[in-house]
């Protein structure tokens, strides 16, 4: 499991330089473009272009690496049928090990929770920077003179948080509880 933190940890020493040179390339260009504009609006665009550039230049990133480590999640369970694939994820997710030590489930349970433990943050960060792409974009539309616009952008943009926050809360959950089973599992 070394080789696959040690890749995650590369992914994000060299995503966040991306996402930072993206925000930078996006405030430039919106510097270019808001050329006239009132200064909330200039900064909105700014702010906007360069969340865009930023997020999806990261979340471009990071989704080569999440390709790579996607066997880690899928190898452990990949001869399992679909209830034992059930239970190892439940189990794991919740931090409950699975009760008969020594089985081949179990051992696949702590193999699959060491790679959720690297790829699980690989993805959220993932999500989340796409959905700063996504939500950059409409960022400068929020107040626009045309009611229509700036009413999908709000509504839009407000759609967009709240699923990003209910996805992260999930997703911190997650990762939590397979961290908690690692930390049992490692007890024994």
């Amino acid at each position: 499991m070394g080789d696959y933190e040690d890749i995650a940890r590369r992914a994000w020493r060299r995503t966040t330089w991306i996402a930072i040179g993206g925000f930078v390339v996006g405030a430039i260009v919106g510097v270019f473009l808001a050329g006239g504009e009132s200064a909330l609006r200039t900064l909105l665009i700014v702010v906007g272009l360069g969340l865009s550039i930023g997020g999806l230049s990261g979340a471009v990133s990071l989704f080569t690496i999440a390709s790579r480590l996607a066997p880690s999640m899928q190898w452990p369970v990949r001869e399992l049928d679909r209830a034992d694939r059930r239970t190892v994820r439940r189990a794991v997710y919740s931090g409950q090990p699975i009760e008969t030590n020594g089985s081949d489930v179990a051992h696949r349970a702590a193999d699959w929770a060491r790679g959720a433990v690297v790829t699980l943050p690989v993805n959220l960060g993932q999500f989340l920077l796409l959905y700063l792409g996504i939500g950059g974009a409409q960022l400068p539309n929020i107040i626009n003179d045309d009611p229509w616009a700036s009413s999908f952008a709000r509504i839009f943009f407000g759609a967009l948080v709240l699923v990003a926050i209910g996805l992260s809360v999930s997703f911190v959950r997650n990762i939590r509880g397979a961290r908690r089973y690692l930390a049992v599992v490692g007890s024994r």
